[in-house]
């Protein structure tokens, strides 16, 4: 009896070192409980979404426990201020729009960026000021730009105002995508409130599909290759230059299969709730440029910063310099977002500077033949890997560290040992590049032929799939990497 109400209470109270996330146990039987609840409500039941809402805001708290409360606050706030614009005309509507920028960005500044302009202002200018013990709520940098988003779009009349409160509740609070994203799109997904999906076979087998890639992404190939990438930087002097490049490569197939598993997750959730969230990514380690890659890596984030960055600065109306001068400021606001560290911003710093370049080379030569294009996607995944590692060291100067051992003191004569040593590294590394770099006609087609088996099928092949990760997935399951942003 005590057991049981230890695991009630504990089924009941968050965890700031162990956030909720969809790989957790007791998540997938809390929300197996919870769809029983769900399928009892009409389809269009205003119920629905008031159940659906108060589990989102339970999923929340799981994570990020009191600051439930701030987010309820901004929801409330926000949806007060878009009736408010909605309504406003001329000067008095851009001067509520910028006081409502400024409203939502002033918690996302203070929580994430506070200490990082206190140490900055203690370096360069000998001040005394102490860092503040901060936590970062989690999945406020998504539900900001989501809020920002709906803010502007109301302001420009893109969109109408949310008729009520629990619509944008529902809208803001969707818990597959609330910490890691996808970024929503207030016009993509307040139309599907009073059109939801039917559940029919062939929505059903894509999500049960989307959620079985994306827990196999995460817990068999991210998770076991984030140890060896976690054991290189915990010590980088301790590792050859051949292993910071072994390091290299493993975080960029971590980094992809752990964040896209993310978004094929919450994409396969929504599809069992009854709606549909865009895709997040499309095949990016085989663009074959740069511009291509941002075009599909993160394509929600891309998005927002090319809608409410890019363009609002001028885009590429202004002239040649203006634009390269507009892109690198995006890159550096998309470098800033994910972290308030130095590393970001280089990191968003040198995409920008890769975007002007590709911009410039692009009007010169044309990358009409095969072999051309080859190395064009060799060379972009290279130098996409190479700025991964400023996103996982644990400085910028370790990064340029870990890059200079890569170049000045590698030796690939190691392999044979280092394969020896570390075979299921390599295993590793070898099928996740068979995967990625797989042609996208051919991955179409292997999708549609799966969709295609008989639905009753279906429970079999998940009852596999889960054996086998149950099996063979890493004992500890490591967060995901989004949830840091």
């Amino acid at each position: 009896m005590m057991t049981f109400l230890q695991d009630l209470q504990a089924a009941f109270t968050y965890s700031f070192e162990k956030p909720w996330f969809f790989t957790n146990y007791s998540f997938l039987l809390v929300f197996s409980l919870f769809l029983l609840g769900y399928a009892l409500f009409n389809k269009n039941s205003r119920w629905k979404l008031a159940y659906l809402i108060l589990f989102s805001l339970f999923f929340y708290y799981k994570s990020s426990g009191p600051f439930l409360l701030l987010f309820v606050g901004i929801i409330i706030c926000d949806y007060f201020l878009s009736k408010a614009l909605h309504r406003s005309k001329g000067w008095k509507r851009s001067l509520l729009l910028l006081f409502s920028i400024a409203y939502s960005l002033s918690f996302l500044l203070y929580f994430k960026y506070t200490n990082f302009f206190i140490q900055n202002l203690n370096v360069y200018f000998s001040t005394g000021f102490e860092a503040r013990d901060i936590f970062l709520p989690i999945g406020i940098s998504f539900y900001t730009f989501q809020s920002l988003s709906y803010l502007i779009d109301v302001a420009r009349k893109e969109i109408e105002p949310s008729k009520n409160l629990l619509d944008y509740s529902f809208y803001m609070t969707f818990f597959p995508h609330l910490v890691a994203g996808p970024i929503v799109r207030a016009k993509d997904f307040l139309p599907q409130i009073n059109q939801p999906l039917s559940l029919d076979n062939s929505v059903l087998k894509e999500a049960i599909f989307k959620i079985t890639v994306g827990l196999t992404k995460k817990l068999l190939i991210a998770d076991f290759l984030a140890k060896y990438v976690d054991l290189v930087h915990a010590a980088p002097e301790g590792f050859s230059g051949f292993e910071h490049f072994v390091a290299m490569y493993s975080y960029s197939f971590q980094i992809y299969f752990d964040f896209s598993g993310y978004s094929d997750i919450a994409i396969g959730i929504a599809l069992l709730l009854g709606y549909r969230l865009k895709e997040n990514f499309q095949n990016p380690y085989i663009a074959q440029n740069i511009t291509s890659f941002w075009r599909r890596w993160h394509i929600s984030l891309s998005l927002w910063l090319r809608d409410y960055i890019y363009i609002p600065l001028g885009g590429n109306r202004k002239g040649t310099f203006n634009t390269y001068l507009f892109l690198l400021i995006t890159m550096l606001v998309g470098g800033f977002w994910h972290g308030a560290e130095w590393k970001f911003v280089f990191w968003g710093f040198a995409h920008g500077l890769l975007l002007i370049l590709h911009k410039i080379t692009a009007k010169k030569f044309q990358w009409d033949n095969w072999l051309l294009r080859f190395f064009g996607v060799l060379f972009t995944f290279q130098i996409v890997s190479l700025l991964w590692v400023f996103f996982r060291a644990s400085s910028i100067n370790h990064a340029f560290d870990s890059i200079q051992k890569m170049v000045a003191a590698n030796n690939f004569l190691e392999f044979s040992s280092f394969l020896q040593a570390r075979y299921e590294v390599f295993i590793l590394l070898f099928l996740s590049s068979i995967i990625v770099f797989t042609p996208e006609g051919f991955k179409q087609k292997a999708i549609q032929r799966i969709l295609s088996l008989p639905l009753i099928l279906w429970p079999i092949l998940l009852i596999i799939v889960l054996q086998l990760i149950l099996q063979i997935r890493d004992e500890s399951i490591q967060p995901f990497i989004y949830f840091q942003f």
